[in-house]
């Protein structure tokens, strides 16, 4: 059962949190991902413009078959390739070395005269080459171009290498994310098994366990509830043992005095007038154990405050000298006195009935805890 709570409650916060966790992660890759591409992509076309610019500014000032020739030697022997042409698109110098020429530059040249520098070409993903132009203007007047080409092989390469990077650290982070939710579910859940264990054992009648209360959250409010319950749990069984043994204790008195009474009338050498007193006396307190049987009722009823005492005005003597005579043969059987020392018509407000038990009760107490031969004086 502990292991079925578990799962059903780690389980579920745990994919709840991994999933909310792992959507939030690819978002954000996702994003930052597009970001540093973009970023990188950029670098190599700026990274082109720029060294066409840098071919234009020589050129601008040396625009002849010496710097011509010494531009293209230079991209030869680069990743880049160069293809400088005059203001009618004819090709004066190149690096491609017989290699076929992208038709980017043949659009190019087709259009018309180019009055900055620009990217012509930028989809890497299916073109073979990147391209930009730059044209060069001397004295304002546009006498050629330079044209960049960087292979699309090179930004596929870093884009590859970038996103190899991104799925290990992704990866990563998914696997040290799902180590924190798993740790992260039982911390939560933790507190919770030990609520149902504790509630498990209330049902059972083990009321000594208690919770922390510590956490000040609804973990600790609800922590906080279940301990008032186990209180609540420990007092009514308390007060249930302190009713049984009361119960015990009212019913035992009157029957002890009925068995006394009856073992005396039974006897052959009792005369008949004390056996007829001794049988009404037997018929009281049979009458009383069915008043104390319905008190009982009574008393289930306090929850519901039902409970009723009906006092009256009563001689507390008359009461006293009722109970000594009930008592008669008990006092006999075990050689103990009773003295009642209370003035005739003493008036007290008070339950008859349950006036009498507490005096029974209080008699019988010190009868069975005071030895032998007890002497009891009210």
């Amino acid at each position: 059962m502990r292991g079925y709570m578990r799962n059903k409650i780690s389980i579920k916060l745990g994919l709840l949190f991994l999933i909310s966790m792992i959507l939030i992660e690819l978002l954000l890759f996702a994003v930052l991902y597009t970001t540093v591409s973009s970023h990188r992509i950029n670098e190599v076309m700026e990274g082109l413009l720029t060294r066409g610019a840098g071919h234009r500014d020589v050129l601008e000032n040396y625009f002849d078959e010496s710097t011509l020739a010494h531009v293209a030697l230079m991209e030869s022997e680069a990743v880049t390739e160069v293809i400088i042409t005059d203001g009618d698109g004819n090709i004066l110098s190149e690096s491609f070395n017989e290699k076929p020429y992208p038709d980017v530059f043949y659009e190019a040249i087709d259009g018309k005269g180019e009055e900055k520098e620009r990217v012509i070409e930028d989809e890497w993903r299916t073109e073979p080459y990147v391209a930009t132009v730059s044209p060069i203007i001397v004295g304002n007047e546009h006498i050629g171009n330079v044209f960049m080409f960087s292979p699309s092989e090179v930004i596929r390469s870093i884009i590859g290498h970038l996103t190899r990077q991104f799925l290990l650290v992704m990866v990563v982070l998914i696997l040290v994310t799902i180590l924190i939710v798993v740790a992260l579910s039982k911390f939560i859940t933790r507190p919770l098994i030990r609520m149902k264990e504790v509630t498990e054992n209330l049902s059972t009648g083990k009321v000594e366990e208690y919770l922390d209360e510590h956490p000040n959250d609804e973990l600790g409010v609800l922590a906080s509830s279940i301990n008032r319950l186990s209180e609540d749990l420990e007092r009514i069984k308390k007060e249930r043992h302190d009713f049984l043994s009361a119960i015990a204790h009212e019913l035992r008195t009157p029957l002890t005095y009925v068995k006394g009474y009856a073992d005396v009338a039974s006897k052959k050498k009792t005369p008949s007038e004390d056996k007829d007193h001794y049988l009404n006396i037997i018929k009281e307190e049979a009458t009383h154990l069915t008043d104390m049987v319905q008190q009982l009722f009574q008393l289930a009823k306090m929850d519901e405050n039902s409970f009723v005492i009906e006092p009256q005005f009563v001689d507390l003597s008359l009461v006293l000298m009722e109970v000594k005579d009930h008592l008669r043969p008990v006092l006999e059987e075990k050689k103990a006195q009773l003295f009642v020392d209370v003035p005739s018509k003493t008036m007290i407000y008070a339950d008859t009935m349950r006036l009498k038990q507490v005096i029974h009760n209080i008699v019988d107490n010190a009868l069975r805890y005071g030895g032998a031969e007890t002497k009891i004086m009210i």
